[in-house]
């Protein structure tokens, strides 16, 4: 190639790890350009690279400052034909013609938001509410304002959430982060239209201020201590700064902007009727904390949390929470990690330890917190439990969505019931466990197989793993926004599956699935049902544990 093409010159091969190097130059003008072409270990399947030896700029087509030519055969397009020779080629065509327009070449991609803000620590997130909040301040003037900023995956990612004093603000940003922000103090500056000029520096910074008569906010800026946001609109661009440090050393950086908005409705329209519903989950194990995130990412906005347990390092195999909220009540973290989903969310949390020893008091208010709700999400596989919430789905009128995960992985079940419609609680399971009896297979030996077993006698726990429970909340999930969006139809001609992920018991096979019919619905009224004497008992024992009472 070098005899045909006077341009190539100084070809050299070697060896650098695993890669074959062609280390080589070309004459671009008057120019000698020192290049280097690497063949990937996965050639001629993936694309060589071709960089600039000495490490300098030499096209805008190029990743980095320093990094490897964008050229006209690269990842998107490339095939395995393709020769190194070809991409040298390709490399001249792109330098040479640069070098006579002393333009960028055309581009026939573009490159993605994710990979202009790769290496930026410091990032602001904005959306065109913003926009409008920022119009709204008067060219010239400067307001207080607020922004949050929170550390996560080695990024400082920052948002405004306020334009004006606390008191009188005249913009609020409604789609905040619910958990983990610092709050820090700014200041909005509103310019005239194309007169926001680059600010590399905090004395760059103070000049384009004094050319517009802000020199209070330069004082401001200049005298005060620690952190002090700024956030420069001229109506068309933003430029927002960090000015930080002691007085007499203060320094300025830079944020890289992120439009951070929805791109998409993502959701069917159906789901708006989840935004006013509340949802009672009596549970934050590892499928009641499933289900509520579920439901939150879904549209839901109010909730009843329940439960009165602590998480355990153990539990992280299987729940929704991580480590930061081991030793913390499962509700009360709950609470934290649905706010992180949803800012807007509303949470009751109760600890409340139902069909536990506890004060009148508390099971009573507990349980009326719960009566309140749209829906009841009964996820302890508990029977004691099961038949408070049963005595409350069934005298209050609200329908109830239940599941147990079977030990071993095997399986699990769900189960919707709706008021009128399917037999009320204590009905319905009475019936499952008859439809069980009914197919003659005995459940495996080992106890922790079978359902209704969190915790057996000898204190075995449930072996399952998270995709185990996962599979089970899921489709508890599934059932509960059904009944939410769909209140007067449904998509489920049954309301009660067994979920089978094993061939074990009952399944034949992995993911085979047992519609239970549960039958008619035979009584939500206030008379007498099956076991209500044992709920009744419960419930008494709970409200009026006399000289044991616990606050």
């Amino acid at each position: 190639m070098a005899d045909q093409n006077p341009w190539l010159t100084g070809v050299a091969w070697h060896v650098a790890g695993l890669h074959l190097v062609a280390d080589f130059e070309l004459q671009v003008g008057e120019r000698i350009v020192p290049l280097k072409l690497t063949y990937p270990e996965f050639y001629p399947d993936v694309a060589p690279s071709i960089v600039p030896r000495d490490r300098v700029r030499l096209s805008g087509h190029q990743y980095g400052a320093t990094g490897e030519l964008c050229l006209q055969y690269r990842p998107d397009n490339w095939m395995p034909e393709i020769t190194g020779a070809m991409m040298i080629e390709s490399a001249y065509r792109l330098l040479s013609s640069e070098q006579e327009t002393g333009e960028s070449a055309p581009s026939v991609h573009q490159i993605l938001p994710a990979q202009q803000v790769r290496n930026a620590a410091f990032r602001f997130l904005y959306s065109r509410h913003v926009l409008d909040g920022l119009l709204k301040v008067e060219v010239e003037h400067v307001l207080d304002a607020q922004i949050q900023q929170h550390y996560f995956s080695d990024v400082f990612a920052a948002q405004l959430v306020r334009i004006g004093p606390e008191d009188a603000s005249i913009w609020v940003e409604p789609n905040r982060r619910g958990y983990g922000a610092n709050l820090l103090a700014a200041k909005v500056v509103r310019l005239p239209e194309g007169a926001l000029t680059e600010c590399r520096t905090l004395n760059d910074l103070i000049t384009l201020l004094e050319r517009h008569s802000i020199e209070a906010l330069c004082a401001e800026l200049l005298q005060a201590s620690g952190f002090m946001g700024v956030i420069i609109f001229d109506g068309v661009n933003i430029l927002v700064s960090m000015v930080y440090g002691d007085v007499g050393s203060r320094k300025l950086l830079n944020y890289d902007l992120i439009l951070a908005e929805l791109d998409s409705v993502r959701l069917n329209p159906e789901h708006d009727r989840l935004k006013a519903a509340k949802i009672a989950v009596i549970g934050c194990g590892s499928v009641g904390s499933k289900v509520a995130v579920h439901l939150a990412r879904t549209g839901v906005r109010q909730f009843v949390l329940v439960d009165g347990d602590l998480l355990a390092s153990g539990n992280l195999v299987r729940n929704e929470l991580d480590w930061r909220a081991v030793g913390m009540h499962k509700s009360q973290a709950l609470r934290s990690r649905l706010q992180e989903v949803r800012a807007d969310c509303e949470v009751i949390s109760r600890t409340t330890v139902l069909g536990g020893q506890e004060s009148g008091g508390a099971t009573s208010a507990t349980m009326g917190y719960i009566a309140g709700c749209d829906l009841i999400i009964e996820a302890t596989a508990d029977p004691l439990v099961f038949n408070l919430c049963a005595s409350i789905a069934r005298r209050a009128k609200k329908p109830m969505c239940w599941a147990q995960v079977f030990g071993g992985g095997i399986g699990g079940i769900v189960v919707r019931l709706r008021p009128g419609i399917d037999p009320p609680p204590l009905v319905a399971r009475q019936r499952i466990e008859t439809w069980y009896a009914e197919q003659g297979v005995a459940w495996p030996e080992n106890e922790v197989l079978q359902p209704y077993s969190e915790v057996d006698e000898a204190g075995m726990p449930l072996i399952a793993d998270d995709a185990d429970v996962s599979v089970v909340a899921a489709h508890l999930s599934r059932f509960a926004i059904d009944l939410l969006a769909r209140p007067d139809s449904t998509v489920f001609p049954f309301s009660a599956y067994l979920i089978g992920m094993a061939e074990r018991w009952l399944f034949t096979a992995p993911f085979d699935t047992r519609p239970i019919d549960l039958g008619a619905s035979d009584g939500w009224n206030t008379e007498a049902q099956v076991g209500d004497s044992e709920a009744l008992k419960q419930l008494l024992t709970d409200l009026f544990p006399g000289t044991n009472d616990a606050d």
